[in-house]
Order: structure tokens, then C-alpha cells, then sequence
């Protein structure tokens, strides 16, 4: 029982949103430490000065006859002060002495902003990183799922935004800080005093609640609306040149300005907000000051003096205490991207289900073999129709240093096939096995750098085609061997009338190439590489047939070395291949070279007919 009463104290006072805060951008126990010691010296310091402004306006009201009447107490440790350093008492000396405290606040300010900005951007840069982390060793079927937009939207504007979060409850921890030394300065004044506007600040802090609550509520609202921005924005530049040609560019810009607008919406009702904080609770806030001063002179007969500094810090601590509001609201209205950060990156991280085995892949030498292979897509969510079965009951041998090609109508399982292969999906049933093994016994890492992937549409990244060509090579190739990679892939004679050769930048995903030329260096890095095995996923289906021929060309010159499986829509690319699987309704319905299953008369036969009269 005491157990649960303390857990709704802890969440009452919002220790445990702390404690998720600090979980969440993995604060070290270090930089919380500095950080709190920083914002204690910046208000010591600020206490400090306000009151070494007591004896100015003591001394500003009864001259120097105060120094005189000075027995003890404050007024006495600045007479003591003075006699030991050898330098007169005035109003001089009692200004500079109350100046330097506001130096050094200030200093303590600098670095409580320097180390503050240190932090936070340690921790967005931990947050970032963790999050792409988690996407990088993450299961293909999580990123399938969500769209690219939204992917860069978590990894960049949510982080930022969470960065906000952050640095507002920084800022917090500051403000406390110094309500504390106010509080504390305004009750040695006058206790009576403080304890009014000490109930005046918990009042409005109550007032700001439902606007705190309206921050979340937008916030949340702002999060959603960004992710879509991100993910309509980014798929609209993908796709400009379709858009161009359906003539959809007045509606699509149309788009944008609802959406737009929307977010403005939402960024409006955000300053809104502030707003209302700033309307409810400066007002309260004044009254109370004005309340404090009518009892001070009223009932108390308080000296102009201690009235004076009274004042001053109440006006410092209300403008602290709004400061207060203010910041709640802002970081509320930042929370949900900080939560959705840490949901993502929890999904991501818990839907890594493919993890590396305890042995190194030492190459293929034998053969690869399916043995009762199938595999079935779970639902995405709860209100799809359910699993998706694929494949089933698949049983192959593909020999090493041989062609096999695997062919079928689309939707059949093909590229779910091979994906099994160098473990990017993981069969449900059955097992891969590699001359015996088990595929899952060896590392990730050592297996897929074994094997060559190249899909019908080469990845290529907005740099030279020397850095596209030695993506993920982990050395520095030999000049001999970046010229054999492209000789042997025939892109030698484009990227010899490049203006700058190599060092020639090809453009977002390689826009400035044609798509041969870009299947053609996709096949570079792949040779280069020098895998023991080449799978290739429809690699000549968007090509002409000048660039096919070269690819065909390219790989009749390694077959005898390398495990090549190419799934091919062409049955006329594969005729040469050593063994055809043609795969149909998940399983392998027919296998055998070109010309035994020509002989067949069966589904192969009918399917090279039927292209042929295409």
C-alpha cells in the first residue's frame, strides 16, 4: 500500500515524467550534475546580489550614520569586511561590492548556456543516432510498413523537436532554482509578505493547468500533421515528373496549402496558449504584488528600504514564475514528438527478429539448399485480412559456381525467395542452408558481404561515381581493380566520357545517369566487391536492349566463378542459365535447364510462348 501511495505522489509531482525524460535521451548522472550545480551557483549568486542591494537602499535612506548604528547581522560583516581589507564604507564601495555578484552570476549564466546547448545537442545527437540505429539493424518488414516520409520525419523534425523538450525542461530546473532563492531572500524580508505571494504563484500555477493540458492536446495534434507534411513533401519531389505530366501541379500545390495551413493552424493554437498564460496569469500575478505592498505599508509599516528590495525580488520572482508557466506549456506542446521518438525507436528495436549467428561465413563451396521452405507476411495491423502465405513447402539445390534462374508471373514469391537467401527475411518454416548449414548459424555481417544484391533499380547515392563505386568496400581498391569492375561490367566507356571521369557527381539516386548506365555501375560495385554470390533481382527489366545486352555480357563473363540466381521476366535472358526454377503459387512447380522445360509442354512452355507472341 505504501508502495502504491508513493507511486502516485512520484506521479503526482511528475517525478516519474522526469525519470521517462532522462530515460528517454539517455542524460548522464555527470552532465545532470553539472548542470543542476551550474543553475544552484547562477541563483546563490543572483540571491547574493539581491541582497547586497538591502544595504545600498539602507544607506541611500539613513546615510552613513546606518554604518554608525551597525552592531551585527549583515551590516556588521560589511563593517568587518571593510576594516580587514583596508578600504573606506560609502555608497561607492557598497555598489561595487554589490556588483560583483552580478559579474559572476553573469559568468555562471554563460556557462549554464554553453553547458545546457552541450547537453542538449549530446542528447538529440544521441536520440538521432539510437533511431537510426534501431532502423539500420531493424527487420526489412518494419520499414516496409512505413512510408520513407515518415521515417525522415522521425529522424529528423521529431528529433528536433524533441531537442525543444528537452531544452525547456533545462530551462526548468533554472527557474526552480531561482523561485527557491527567491522565495527564500523575499522571507527573510518578511515572512508574512512571502507567504501571499508564495500562494498567489501556486494559485496561477494551478490557472495554467488547463492550458498546459490544451499544449498537449495541440502538441500531439502538431507532431501528426508535421510526420505527414514530411512524408507527402518527400513523396511529391519523387514523383515531380509524374506529376508534371498528368498535369497535376495546381492540385498538388493545392495540397500543400491545405496542409500547410493546417500546420500553421496548429503553430497558431500553440502561441495561443502562451498567450492565454500570459493573460491569466501576469494579471494574477500583479494583483499579488499589489496586495503585498498594500500590507506592507498598511499593517507591517515596513522601511522604504525593505519595502524597496521586497518589491524588487517579488517583481524578479513573478517574472520567474511566469517564465515558469510558459516553459510547461512549451514543453508539453513538445512532449509528443519526444514520446514518438521513444515509441518508434522501441517498435523498431523490438521488431528485430533476424539476429546474427555465432560463426563466420567462410564462402560457399558446394551448394545452397531450401529444404521445406515457406514463408507467410504477418498482418500489418489488426485490421488487415490476416497472414499472407507466399511461399510453401519450397525444396531446392542450387549448386555453387552454376546459374540458376527463377522465374514466374508476378506476385509468385520470386523476390521473397531470394530474399531468405542472404537473410534479409527469415523463413517462417523450413530451413536455408548453406553446404549443410544452416544459414542462421552464420554472422549477418560475414554472410551478406559474401553475397552481391542488385535489384532491377540500382541504389545510388547523390555522389561521384568513384564514391558510388566503393560504397561499402571497407578498402582502398587498387587502380587496376576499379578498372577491371568497370570493364567487366561495360561502364568503362560512360564513365570515360564523364567530364570528370570518376570524380563526376551523378546526381539524387543517380538522375544524372541513364538506366542502363546506372544498372551498369550498380554492377561495378557489385564485381568489385568480388562476392562468392550474385543475386540479382530482375536486373535488364527496365532496360533496352543494347544496355541488356552488356549486363548479359557482364555476367557470362563470371558465371564460371561466381553463384549467380537472377530472377528474370524475360525468359528469353535465362535461356543459358544451368538449371530454371519456375515458381508458382509459393511453390516450385517445374525445374530443369531451358530446353527440358520447353520439352515439358507445361506451364514454363506456355508462359516463353505467350512472351514470344508478345
Amino acid at each position: 500500500m505504501l508502495h502504491t501511495a508513493l507511486d502516485r505522489l512520484a506521479e503526482y509531482t511528475k517525478i516519474n515524467a522526469i525519470r521517462r525524460m532522462f530515460g528517454m535521451l539517455r542524460m548522464r548522472g555527470t552532465e545532470i550534475t553539472i548542470l543542476v550545480t551550474l543553475a544552484v551557483a547562477y541563483a546563490a549568486l543572483e540571491g547574493f546580489g539581491i541582497g547586497l542591494l538591502l544595504p545600498v537602499l539602507q544607506y541611500a535612506q539613513d546615510g552613513p550614520q546606518v554604518i554608525q548604528q551597525a552592531q551585527g547581522g549583515f551590516w556588521g560583516a560589511l563593517v568587518g569586511a571593510s576594516r580587514w581589507l583596508g578600504i573606506p564604507l560609502n555608497l561607492a564601495t557598497l555598489l561595487i561590492i554589490s556588483f560583483i555578484p552580478i559579474l559572476l552570476r553573469q559568468v555562471a549564466f554563460y556557462l549554464n548556456a554553453w553547458y545546457s546547448a552541450l547537453v542538449q545537442n549530446r542528447a538529440m545527437t544521441r536520440l538521432r543516432v539510437e533511431a537510426f540505429d534501431s532502423l539500420a539493424h531493424t527487420d526489412l518488414s518494419f520499414i516496409a510498413r512505413r512510408s520513407q516520409g515518415d521515417l525522415v520525419a522521425f529522424l529528423t523534425g521529431q528529433v528536433e523537436a524533441a531537442g525543444q523538450a528537452l531544452i525547456q525542461f533545462l530551462r526548468l530546473i533554472a527557474v526552480i532554482l531561482l523561485l527557491v532563492i527567491y522565495a527564500s531572500a523575499l522571507m527573510f524580508v518578511s515572512p508574512v509578505m512571502t507567504a501571499i505571494a508564495v500562494a498567489a504563484i501556486i494559485a496561477m500555477s494551478f490557472v495554467a493547468r488547463s492550458n498546459i493540458s490544451d499544449a498537449r492536446r495541440v502538441g500531439t495534434r502538431w507532431s501528426e500533421l508535421s510526420r505527414q507534411a514530411y512524408g507527402s513533401f518527400a513523396e511529391r519531389v519523387a514523383a515531380l515528373r509524374l506529376i508534371k505530366m498528368l498535369g497535376q501541379e495546381e492540385r498538388e500545390t493545392d495540397k500543400a496549402k491545405d496542409l500547410s495551413e493546417q500546420l500553421m493552424t496548429s503553430n497558431v493554437q500553440i502561441a495561443l496558449s502562451q498567450a492565454r498564460i500570459e493573460v491569466t496569469v501576469d494579471p494574477g500575478l500583479m494583483l499579488a504584488a499589489f496586495v503585498v505592498l498594500f500590507v506592507g505599508i498598511q499593517y507591517l509599516n515596513m522601511s522604504l528600504a525593505g519595502l524597496g528590495i521586497f518589491m524588487f525580488v517579488l517583481l524578479r520572482m513573478n517574472m520567474k514564475a511566469k517564465e515558469f508557466s510558459t516553459g510547461r506549456q512549451a514543453m508539453s506542446s513538445f512532449l509528443e514528438a519526444l514520446l514518438f521518438v521513444q515509441r518508434t525507436t522501441q517498435e523498431a528495436q523490438e521488431a528485430r527478429h533476424i539476429v546474427s549467428g555465432p560463426r563466420a561465413f567462410p564462402g560457399l563451396k558446394h551448394e545452397i539448399t531450401l529444404a521445406g521452405v515457406g514463408f507467410t507476411y504477418a498482418p500489418d495491423d489488426e485490421t488487415s485480412a490476416g497472414p499472407e502465405c507466399v511461399l510453401s513447402g519450397v525444396e531446392a539445390t542450387i549448386p555453387a559456381r552454376t546459374t540458376t534462374a527463377i522465374v514466374g508471373r508476378s506476385g509468385a514469391g520470386k523476390s521473397t525467395l531470394v530474399e531468405l537467401i542472404p537473410r534479409l527475411k527469415d523463413p517462417t518454416v523450413g530451413t536455408v542452408l548453406f553446404d549443410g548449414v544452416d544459414v542462421r548459424e552464420f554472422e549477418l555481417r560475414s554472410l551478406r558481404r559474401r553475397i552481391g544484391y542488385m535489384t532491377q533499380d540500382a541504389t545510388l547515392f547523390d555522389d561521384t561515381l568513384y564514391g558510388n563505386l566503393i560504397y561499402g568496400l571497407e578498402r582502398t581498391p587498387t587502380e587496376a581493380e576499379v578498372r577491371a569492375a568497370l570493364e567487366g561490367s561495360f561502364a568503362a566507356p560512360f564513365v570515360d566520357a564523364m567530364p570528370e571521369g570518376l570524380e563526376t557527381r551523378i546526381g539524387d539516386r543517380g538522375v544524372r545517369l541513364s538506366g542502363g548506365e546506372r544498372q551498369r555501375l550498380g554492377l561495378a560495385r557489385v564485381l568489385l566487391q568480388d562476392p562468392d554470390i550474385l543475386i540479382l533481382d530482375e536486373p535488364t527489366s527496365a532496360l533496352d536492349s543494347e544496355s541488356e545486352r552488356y549486363i548479359q555480357e557482364a555476367l557470362d563473363r563470371v558465371r564460371a566463378t561466381k553463384t549467380i540466381i537472377v530472377i528474370a521476366h524475360r525468359l528469353s535472358t535465362v535461356m543459358n542459365a544451368d538449371q530454371i526454377l519456375l515458381i508458382d503459387g509459393g511453390r516450385v512447380a517445374e525445374r530443369g535447364t531451358h530446353a527440358e522445360l520447353l520439352a515439358n509442354d507445361d506451364a514454363y512452355r506456355q508462359l516463353f510462348e505467350s512472351q514470344l507472341r508478345a
